[in-house]
């Protein structure tokens, strides 16, 4: 099956601007792109509609949190984004990334978007643990009863590897999220 296109400033507008069929958005945006270059691009093109439209928006390669400390570096930087204070990671002890945004988004009206750079990498161990970490993170967030802020993920996926592969497997931690090809701008 062919995944939709959508250009940068379609996908703002689903996103800021959510229809009846854009319910799946909230789940996690797979964009496929052809190279790292047009990742960049992407988010440099998409970053600003969102905050122009009252989105806090980080934007994050997972090589980044691959590493040891990556998710709990990871909790800075969306906390930074939010306004709060966090620990040095290595201060952070047992706290989670979904404690530390419960936490931050607590009292936020904020959607905070998550960026993240070449998710084709994450598949697999450890990075399925790092793609379940932000699923937590979203699910503890999104559907806390009290929660007015949304964590929000949009990640490309380089070529020759196939977002839908990874959302519409089972046991992947973003089962069931949306998978589009980045459409040329026009």
């Amino acid at each position: 099956m062919k995944n939709p296109s959508l250009n940068a400033r379609q996908l703002a507008d689903r996103l800021l601007f959510p229809g009846a069929i854009d319910g799946g958005l909230a789940s996690g945006v797979f964009v496929q792109v052809s190279s790292n270059e047009e990742s960049s691009q992407f988010f440099w093109d998409l970053a600003p509609m969102l905050e122009a439209g009252g989105m806090l928006v980080e934007v994050i390669d997972a090589a980044n949190i691959m590493v040891r400390n990556g998710l709990p570096r990871l909790a800075q930087l969306l906390r930074a984004r939010c306004g709060g204070e966090c620990a040095p990671a290595s201060e952070m002890g047992e706290l989670t990334l979904a404690d530390t945004l419960a936490d931050v988004m607590h009292n936020q009206s904020h959607n905070l978007v998550l960026l993240l750079g070449g998710a084709q990498r994450l598949p697999g161990e450890p990075g399925e643990r790092a793609m379940k970490a932000i699923k937590a993170a979203r699910d503890r967030i999104n559907l806390a009863p009290a929660s007015t802020g949304r964590l929000l993920l949009v990640a490309t996926w380089v070529l020759p590897s196939n977002p839908s592969n990874y959302v519409e497997n089972s046991i992947s931690a973003f089962y069931g999220a949306t998978a589009v090809t980045l459409a040329q701008s026009r």
